[in-house]
């Protein structure tokens, strides 16, 4: 019983000492140092967006007035690669972050990313319901991408 008070008063005593403001469990990580995450101010990532897929393929956007625009990427595969391309469909980034999905007359491409800095981009993707041929219906990655200057 004794023990249980002691947790429930440290855990008190640590709760009364993070800042206002704080995120509690990245102030309670050790050195205080835990995931933070970056939402920028609306104009913190307006520009030219380029980088790679985890399949090895490339990935491009642009971004102005906190939208996502002109996006490329290609998907690859064994024997194939599958590109993506939409320079219609924009995408607003809300809290550092975006879905993008493109329309497809068969099958479905959605794109999510998040801006981890105001140089720096990471994401996630997947395809499904696509025609059948020598590259793969459905498939899912990630991508890094970088401002480029």
């Amino acid at each position: 019983m004794r023990r249980a008070g002691t947790l429930a008063a440290a855990a008190l005593l640590a709760v009364a000492l993070v800042p206002a403001g704080c995120d509690l469990v990245s102030s309670l990580t050790p050195f205080g140092i835990g995931h933070q995450d970056y939402s920028g101010s609306s104009t913190a990532n307006n520009g030219a967006w380029a980088g790679q897929t985890t399949s090895g393929g490339k990935v491009s956007f642009q971004v102005g007035s906190a939208t996502v625009s002109n996006f490329h990427l290609i998907h690859i595969d064994t024997g194939c690669s599958r590109p993506f391309d939409d320079v219609a469909t924009t995408a607003p980034v809300v809290d550092g972050a975006f879905t993008f999905e493109i329309p497809l007359s068969a099958g479905r491409f959605v794109a999510k990313g998040r801006f981890t800095s105001a140089n720096d981009c990471t994401g996630s993707y997947t395809f499904e319901g696509l025609p059948a041929g020598s590259c793969p219906s459905a498939a899912s990655a990630s991508f890094t991408a970088q401002k480029t200057p």
